[in-house]
């Protein structure tokens, strides 16, 4: 537990990074960058000094920290891929984090690559400042401020445990001004839909594909299901159709937010819900095509993105798999922050179980990498009683433990007999058309 004396303190650096949230999103283009650039310079200092992967990196190509001054002399720096983070996360973490209380995540992200990434508790302060833009966008969507908010998660997930963070090291005042209670999403769809009519949220969030399976299903079920002021959605896409079912027929506004593991905040919608306003003061993000070039705004490329508030897993021009467009134009709300257009980001599919319910990807990748020895993993399932496993495997002279951990954890997830799952060790697991990877097929549409 967090002692007064630290709580007190990173209350003070949460409070002073939102000293200028609410105005920020407004201010001047050229001021936002300034305070950008500022910050790539002290990042760059940073791994130079104290991250092996960055301080080789530069060495390797003759570079000092002077010779980036500004977000676009990072492409000076060598993209970094999901795998190498997973394989060797050490490289990352800065010296001076090696010992120090941080946040411990984990993800295998749009990439496949189970990965660590730990975050300083400044960098939660500034991210947790930073959900004020989103919730004034919020707010004016739902005409008021959300009081209750309920997040349907995997239990143990990303969103439970950085809250869990907040609450440890800030006082109560910084993170109590909304309740937010979180409900595990690995329940039948009747189980999800009592949770959320019991708890009756001013707003309800999750997964797009989780929330899109709960509100279609309740409506063909004919269940009765509360309408929350707003859906809030991150992590994956929802539906088209889910959308509408969830706007038009029960009339329930619909927002979306881009985030992962490695960068807590990129972009978020707002009340206009069109395209997504980033965080350029704490993300860098260029669009590259297949060669690596920077693309122009409006064609579609590959997100490579900087973190320039984590100090501990430092991630500077990282992959982060997801295919996006940045809009030249600014927004007709009045920010002034650069918007991405559209989104191509995680789009698993939901498995089905035997008994006709469906189980999201976090609940059965969360598990799958729990297997020792397990690098990636893709599932197919065909039907009901046929599953293709591919997985790759740190060391294929004992790949056995892992192929049956695999197994087992998908009779369990899944409710099937053994011999229904075919698992198979692959040297590679390639991305599929775009670059996209998908960890989660199914071909099954009912029980």
């Amino acid at each position: 537990m967090t002692g007064f004396i630290d709580r007190l303190r990173w209350s003070t650096v949460a409070l002073w990074h939102a000293r200028r949230e609410r105005t920020l999103p407004w201010w001047p283009e050229a001021r936002i960058e300034t305070v950008q650039n500022r910050r790539v310079r002290a990042i760059v200092r940073h791994a130079y000094a104290t991250v092996p992967h960055y301080r080789d990196a530069m060495r390797d190509r003759g570079l000092v920290p002077d010779d980036i001054t500004t977000a676009g002399d990072l492409r000076k720096l060598p993209l970094v891929h999901g795998r190498e983070l997973a394989a060797e996360p050490q490289r990352f973490l800065s010296s001076r984090y090696a010992n120090v209380d941080t946040l411990a995540l984990t993800t295998t992200g749009t990439s496949g690559y189970y990965k660590e990434i730990r975050v300083d508790p400044g960098a939660v302060c500034a991210a947790l400042a930073g959900g004020l833009r989103f919730r004034d966008a919020m707010a004016a969507i739902a005409a008021a401020r959300a009081r209750a908010e309920l997040v349907l998660a995997p239990p143990g997930g990303t969103a439970e445990i950085l809250r869990k963070f907040q609450q440890s090291h800030l006082l109560p005042a910084l993170t109590g001004r909304v309740a937010v209670e979180f409900v595990s999403l690995d329940q039948p769809v009747e189980a999800l839909v009592a949770a959320i009519n019991a708890r009756a949220p001013d707003v309800l969030a999750s997964f797009g594909q989780l929330l899109g399976h709960v509100f279609r299903e309740a409506r063909a079920r004919g269940l009765a299901i509360h309408r929350p002021r707003l859906v809030r959605y991150g992590g994956d896409a929802m539906r088209a159709e889910d959308r509408r079912v969830i706007e038009e027929h029960y009339g329930i506004p619909v927002i979306s937010s881009y985030q992962s593991c490695e960068f807590l905040r990129i972009a978020h919608q707002c009340e206009r819900r069109g395209g997504f306003h980033l965080y350029s003061d704490q993300v860098a993000l260029r669009v590259i095509d297949e060669r690596g070039n920077d693309v122009a705004p409006g064609a579609t490329g590959e997100a490579v993105a900087s973190n320039l508030v984590n100090r501990a897993t430092v991630l500077l021009n990282f992959r982060l798999g997801d295919r996006i467009a940045l809009d030249a134009a600014r927004c007709a709300c009045g920010r002034t922050l650069p918007l991405i257009a559209a989104i191509d980001g995680r789009n698993d599919d939901l498995l089905l179980r035997r008994s006709g319910e469906r189980v999201h990807e976090s609940t059965v990748l969360r598990r799958l990498y729990a297997a020792p020895g397990l690098v990636r993993a893709a599932i197919t399932q065909h039907a009901i009683d046929r599953i293709d496993a591919r997985i790759v495997v740190a060391d294929t002279r004992h790949a056995e433990p892992t192929i049956a951990d695999v197994r087992a954890a998908l009779v369990e997830l899944l409710d099937v007999e053994g011999p229904a799952i075919d698992v198979t060790v692959v040297d590679d697991l390639p991305a599929g058309p775009g670059g996209k990877f998908r960890a989660i097929v199914s071909h099954c549409a009912s029980a």
